[in-house]
C-alpha cells in the first residue's frame, strides 16, 4: 500500500493498518527508518504528545501551502 496524499485524523484518533500479503513488506516511516513486517502484523498509528513548529524563511512553497491547507479547518455548509 502506498500512499500518494496525506491522512489526517481526528484528534485522539488511533489509525490500525494490518498487513496481509505473502511478498514482503516494510514500513518506512518518514523516509528514514525501514522495519520488516509480516502477514499478520500491525501498525497503530496516533497523534504524538509532542509539537512541531515550523519556520518558512522563504516565500510560501508547494510543501508549506499543501501543508496549511490540510491543517486548516474545513468550512462544512449545511443547507437542507
Amino acid at each position: 500500500m502506498t500512499l500518494d496524499r496525506a491522512i489526517v485524523l481526528s484528534e485522539g484518533a488511533t489509525l490500525r493498518v494490518q498487513v496481509g500479503t505473502d511478498h514482503q513488506a516494510i514500513l518506512t516511516v518518514d523516509g528514514q527508518f525501514e522495519f520488516e513486517l509480516q502477514d499478520g502484523d500491525h501498525v497503530d498509528v496516533q497523534a504524538s504528545e509532542h509539537v512541531s513548529y515550523f519556520i518558512r524563511l522563504g516565500k510560501r512553497t508547494y510543501f508549506y501551502h499543501t501543508l496549511l491547507a490540510r491543517l486548516e479547518p474545513k468550512q462544512v455548509d449545511n443547507e437542507e
